[in-house]
C-alpha cells in the first residue's frame, strides 16, 4: 500500500500542495489529473524520493515498485518509443536487454559456449517472466498506437513519435 498523509511542498515561489492525503491499495490502479502547475508531477517526484515533502508522510514498502516516465525526459533518437517506454521499468529493462544479446552471442559461439548460453536464456526468459516483463510488453505494444496518434502528439515532443515505434527484430 501507498499512502500520503498531508503532504505539503512549498518551493521558493509559493507553495504547490497542501495538507494533502490519499492512498493506493494492492491492484489499484490510478491516473494523477489536473491542471499545469496542480502538483501532479510534484507528488509523483516525493512519491518517487525525488523531491523531500516541506512536511507530511510518505507512506510505502520497500518492496513497492513504480513505474514513472517523467514528462521532462530526455528523448535518445537512437531509440525507438517501444525502447524509451522500457526505459521506465529498469529491472525488466535490464533483463530484456540480456534477452535480446544471447541470441547475437549465440550465432558466434562454440559448442560448449553454446550450452552455457541456451542454460542463461532459460534462466534471463524465466527472470523476465516472473518481472511480468511480457505483459510489460503487450501492454507498451498496446498503447503505442494511441500516444503517436495526432491527438496526443501535442502532449508528446513530437520527436519522440517521429521516432520508429518498432523495435528491430
Amino acid at each position: 500500500m501507498l499512502r500520503l498523509e498531508n503532504i505539503s511542498k512549498i518551493y521558493p515561489i509559493g507553495e504547490v500542495l497542501k495538507d494533502v492525503s490519499w492512498e493506493v491499495k494492492p491492484g489499484d490502479r490510478i491516473g494523477l489529473v489536473g491542471v499545469n502547475g496542480a502538483g501532479k508531477s510534484t507528488q509523483l517526484k516525493i512519491i518517487q524520493g525525488e523531491i523531500e515533502p516541506t512536511s507530511g508522510n510518505v507512506i510505502r514498502p520497500s518492496s513497492l515498485r513504480i513505474g514513472y516516465l517523467n514528462q521532462e525526459f530526455e528523448v535518445d533518437n537512437s531509440r525507438s518509443v517501444k525502447e524509451e517506454f522500457w526505459t521506465v521499468f529498469e529491472e525488466a529493462n535490464q533483463v530484456h536487454q540480456r534477452l535480446m544479446d544471447i541470441p547475437h552471442r549465440m550465432e558466434t559461439a562454440d559448442p560448449e559456449e553454446l550450452e552455457t548460453l541456451i542454460h542463461e536464456l532459460d534462466r534471463q526468459q524465466r527472470q523476465f517472466e516472473a518481472l511480468d516483463g511480457y505483459g510489460l510488453d503487450a501492454r507498451i505494444e498496446k498503447i503505442l498506437p494511441d500516444i503517436c496518434a495526432p491527438k496526443a502528439i501535442e502532449f508528446l515532443k513530437a520527436s519522440v513519435c517521429a521516432m520508429n515505434t518498432k523495435t528491430p527484430a
